[in-house]
């Protein structure tokens, strides 16, 4: 008798005992934020903020793939309707996700001021990523007080990773002198400008990234700025497919005007730091 009753005793011990372990996990589980960012270099911003607190997962990670032409599926919807925040870049550039029903979002573009029909290009302003890990770090302390330190200082640690950045633009505008560029369209022209370059023909790059052939006399301006020598350096977006733009950078070359190229989307096996620096260091180059 005193053997049934100390193995039953034992029985609802260890059940109790698995009970208690199984709640503790579930709880855990269940404490962590689940984000969500429609561009992978928000990605890893939130990432750098967030910590061990949750996980973070960015819907496009293609370099491949345009954001605007995005097609979201059923499994999108799902993954957006399940995440405690929704990070993206906003003004237009990736208004699909808004429509899936999301419990939570953070628009880049309202970080940053901006509104829709102005330069979407937030990423290449140098101070949007600081502003962005200061904002979630205020947006994941709402959801997690307790942890609010933490993101805090997750935040300002990133922060300092950014730094080379600011470094090589302060040192690009010191021999920049307020010099005309050219570019094929506005992606990089928050960067140039905190660079001290003026765009020479931005009624030419709006042309192109609304998909539509700049004008005769907005090419032959180009072409003759080109010939003359009136700009340090013409920008190509690489994923930009256009004859006008080749033959462009065509000119470009027979002219020894040199050509910065860059994309609109997070380079295969790169970081935010390490592709913005590589861009950064092609328009020093030209100083040179």
């Amino acid at each position: 008798m005193r053997k049934k009753l100390f193995s039953f005793i034992l029985l609802v011990s260890a059940f109790l005992a698995f009970f208690t372990f199984d709640h503790k996990n579930t709880a855990a589980a269940s404490d962590k934020l689940n984000v969500i960012t429609t561009l992978d270099f928000y990605g890893e911003t939130a990432k750098a903020v967030l910590g061990d607190h949750g996980t973070v997962t960015s819907l496009i990670t293609s370099p491949n793939v345009d954001p605007h032409d995005f097609e979201a599926t059923t499994k999108t919807a799902k993954i957006v309707s399940k995440a405690d925040l929704v990070i993206y870049n906003g003004a237009g550039y990736d208004s699909w996700v808004k429509k899936l029903n999301g419990k939570k979002y953070l628009s880049v573009a309202d970080v940053m001021k901006v509104k829709e029909g102005q330069n979407e290009h937030l990423w290449y302003d140098p101070t949007t990523m600081e502003k962005l890990a200061d904002r979630l770090a205020t947006e994941f302390g709402k959801m997690q007080p307790k942890n609010k330190a933490a993101f805090k200082k997750n935040a300002t640690k990133y922060k300092k990773t950014l730094a080379k950045l600011t470094q090589t633009l302060d040192k690009i505008k010191q021999n920049s002198n307020n010099q005309k560029v050219a570019v094929s369209e506005p992606v990089f022209d928050y960067s140039l400008k905190k660079m001290g370059y003026k765009i020479a023909n931005s009624h030419f790059a709006k042309a192109t990234e609304e998909g539509s052939d700049p004008s005769y006399s907005d090419i032959k301006k180009l072409q003759n700025d080109i010939k003359g020598k009136k700009i340090a350096f013409f920008v190509q977006n690489t994923q930009s497919d256009s004859s006008v733009i080749k033959n462009i950078v065509e000119l470009c070359k027979e002219n020894n005007i040199p050509v910065v190229k860059v994309t609109e989307t997070l380079p295969k096996n790169k970081t935010y730091v390490t592709w913005l620096q590589d861009e950064y260091q092609a328009v020093l180059d030209t100083q040179k």
